[in-house]
């Protein structure tokens, strides 16, 4: 018996949210170059940079964690934000492991600027939206983020298990 697909592959949610993330980044990296902060900001740093703009001086695991995000990636996005000059790194003295995150006078000078650039994402995006569908857009693609961290926790516990 041949499977036949649930909907058209058009309006599949994994291929609207590959689109939706690609046409994200597009806005972003072109409205950084129309505000000038092409030099100073990068797509995908946000979320680091938005950690450490609610408390300074954490380090990579809690916010990692609160991200719901490998320490791989952790990995990747502490050089990228410490390159960029926007983070300083210094050893946790209670963790000699852990690496703790601060942000730099240039970082805490363009927040100002983050949070505008935010809000006006925010707003394009839920555009014709009303308050009560914007509110579970947010709460839909959080759990949608969820299940998706969920899946690749268990895929990485497969991996270990068959690894041994």
């Amino acid at each position: 018996m041949e499977s036949k697909p649930a909907k058209d592959s058009e309006s599949q949610i994994s291929l609207l949210l590959g689109r939706a993330y690609y046409s994200y980044l597009g806005m972003l990296g072109r409205m950084l170059k129309v505000r000038k902060l092409d030099k100073q900001l990068k797509p995908g740093i946000g979320n680091i940079l938005f950690a450490l703009f609610r408390q300074d001086d954490q380090t990579a695991t809690e916010i990692g964690g609160h991200l719901g995000l490998a320490r791989s990636t952790m990995a990747r996005l502490v050089g990228k934000v410490q390159s960029l000059g926007l983070v300083t790194t210094r050893p946790d003295p209670n963790d000699g492991r852990a690496v703790r995150l601060s942000l730099t006078p240039e970082a805490r000078a363009l927040m100002p600027e983050c949070f505008e650039l935010a809000n006006h994402i925010e707003s394009t995006i839920c555009r014709g939206f009303s308050p009560e569908e914007r509110e579970v857009f947010g709460d839909l693609l959080l759990r949608a983020t969820a299940n998706i961290t969920n899946e690749l926790e268990t895929l990485d516990q497969s991996k270990s298990r068959g690894k041994r």
